[in-house]
């Protein structure tokens, strides 16, 4: 087996409008990891000009709505699939250059102790409160971020033993973002296993102070969110790329 592929899984999301950019993307990245393709809109067509280029295709069928389908595959799938040391998640329409990998490598390598970082910033910070009686019971405290760089989704890398260290918490803080809408329930539980059985608590209402009235399933906001949550803020990074990897969207700046 190739060492890179027990190196890192890599995931990509996309649609049938994402061939053409998908095509020439995973030729690029398929040396460098376990490449699980993302997507439940391909025709069988679409598929056989893939064939080849993906180690793993993935359907998820969390949400009828294309982009938060994707947004809840990130979420809710990326840390239970991964199974090596370090996990890539990038969008289709991220432009990489030929030696990618090396910006990947060069910034593990000065910072073996991050458990998050990518070429680029949000432009806005992220500050939450989330607090109430059942997150204090399951999550055993409020949860308070403040001024907070997050980084975007289109390419980041993850540490693999973190997010699945943190699983329960990441679930739980995206069900209280995801299922409740003013303070109240309007969702069903998502994640039954973490609630008391026979318990009303799930009925109970909570305080959300932030951005969560534009949360609809963000991914990167959330996956930044938990990381300084749970006061690993420190390991967080934005390492700039030095051109190696572009990401062209308007709420991005550079590194931090």
């Amino acid at each position: 087996m190739n060492e890179y592929k027990k190196r890192f899984d890599v995931f990509v999301c996309g649609g049938s409008q994402h061939v053409a950019l998908l095509k020439p993307l995973l030729k690029r990245i398929q040396p460098y990891g376990t490449i699980h393709l993302g997507s439940s809109f391909f025709t069988d067509t679409e598929l056989r000009e893939l064939r080849g280029l993906y180690d793993v295709l993935h359907e998820p069928k969390h949400s009828d709505n294309g982009y938060y389908n994707f947004e809840l595959f990130s979420i809710r799938d990326i840390n239970r699939l991964a199974s090596a040391p370090h996990f890539i998640k990038l969008d289709a329409d991220a432009d990489l250059e030929v030696d990618w990998i090396k910006y990947v490598e060069e910034s593990l390598e000065a910072h073996p102790d991050a458990v998050l970082f990518g070429p680029k910033r949000g432009n806005v910070e992220i500050n939450f409160e989330i607090s109430g009686f059942p997150v204090r019971q399951l999550l055993k405290r409020d949860v308070v971020v403040t001024n907070a760089c997050k980084v975007i989704g289109g390419f980041y890398v993850g540490l693999t033993s973190f997010f699945k260290t943190h699983q329960a918490f990441m679930d739980l803080v995206h069900e209280f973002l995801w299922c409740y809408r003013d303070g109240c329930r309007y969702r069903p539980v998502l994640y039954p296993e973490y609630w008391p059985e026979g318990s009303h608590l799930s009925d109970d209402p909570i305080r959300v102070v932030g951005q969560s009235a534009n949360f609809h399933g963000n991914e990167d906001t959330l996956r930044s969110l938990v990381v300084h949550a749970v006061g690993a803020g420190d390991r967080l990074h934005v390492f700039d790329s030095n051109g190696r990897i572009q990401i062209l969207r308007p709420n991005t700046v550079g590194p931090c």
